[in-house]
């Protein structure tokens, strides 16, 4: 087979390396190519040659050779996580969501009112009406449309952390969201509900977890890089959790059901806990006792906030 550089040799040549596969050779071709020199590949004996002129070889072949150091020892892409959603445990919290909503339409209203999520008594040592508050729901409607964002949060949430891990760091981040949002509202009186500062929790963790992620990974770490995860949660945050515009452009931050403060501070608690616990290693693949035990504190902490909250336990 006839050399690629058609361009006669104005000297002999000398080969540089052999690769049987053409892609390999041309790759180095580029480097030599970069340093203006002319280069041929040819084939014998089923490899390919790659060739300069015998003046250039010793530069030639230093600059392939510094090449295939850098490719060595450049950090080889990770695979993606595969999506494993565990169904089971997807449907279970969906109905423990609606099973605290036919609770809270049976109890008593003066038992439901000490489980909002009332600013001024939060900063006043009821603290566990930042767990309560997240089990509430101001109708079915409200119900509903949390539910409908709780498939996407816990789906990714439980695939990335696993199902235990995915929990205690959703119900951690929704009452985190709520005590940050007591401290922004406390010049003047403010009341919430909903499992919405949760599930934006929830998605706060994959934001979190992905940064995480990349900030441990070896390779180059460029600021658009590490934005990415960033700019995700924000988005999520601009697409399901405002309240529109005032006229001027400026954004509603609370209008009726919609909590803006409550949706962004569920966010940057969920992102913190995101990353702790990714680089904890509270996430999928952590032993399954681990999971169990997380599982089990989210459910008590939220069981233990109802007892306060009752009155059959003191706080």
């Amino acid at each position: 087979m006839p050399p690629e550089d058609e361009e006669p040799p104005s000297a002999p040549l000398a080969a540089i390396g052999r690769y049987r596969r053409l892609k390999a050779a041309r790759e180095r071709g580029l480097v030599v190519a970069a340093m203006e020199l002319p280069h041929w590949i040819s084939r014998e004996r089923g490899e390919w040659v790659l060739s300069v002129e015998e003046p250039a070889r010793d530069a030639a072949a230093g600059a392939v050779a510094e090449f295939e150091e850098e490719e060595r020892t450049r950090p080889r892409a990770t695979k993606a996580e595969p999506l494993v959603i565990p169904r089971l445990a997807l449907f279970a919290t969906l109905a423990a969501m609606v099973i605290f909503y036919r609770m809270q339409i049976a109890a008593h209203p003066a038992l439901i009112e000490r489980g909002v999520a009332a600013n001024a008594l939060i900063l006043h040592g009821e603290w566990w009406r930042c767990f309560t508050a997240l089990t509430l729901h101001g109708g079915v409607e409200h119900l509903v449309s949390n539910m409908g964002l709780a498939v996407l949060a816990f789906a990714f949430a439980f695939s990335r952390f696993g199902t235990g891990a995915g929990l205690l760091g959703t119900v951690l981040g929704g009452a985190l969201g709520n005590l940050l949002n007591a401290f922004a509202h406390a010049a003047k009186p403010h009341q919430s509900i909903g499992s919405s500062t949760a599930l934006f929790a929830s998605l706060g963790l994959l934001a979190g977890g992905e940064l995480a992620a990349r900030l441990m990974h070896r390779g180059p770490s460029t600021g658009w890089r590490m934005l990415v995860p960033v700019g995700a949660g924000l988005a999520f945050l601009a697409l399901y959790g405002g309240a529109g515009s005032h006229r001027d452009g400026s954004p509603i931050m609370d209008a009726g059901n919609v909590d803006v403060m409550a949706h962004l501070f569920g966010l940057v608690a969920g992102a913190l806990l995101g990353a702790i616990f990714f680089a904890a290693g509270l996430r999928r693949g952590a032993l399954r006792i681990v999971q169990i035990g997380c599982g089990a504190a989210s459910v008590a902490a939220l069981v233990a906030s109802w007892l306060l909250a009752s009155g059959a336990a003191k706080p």
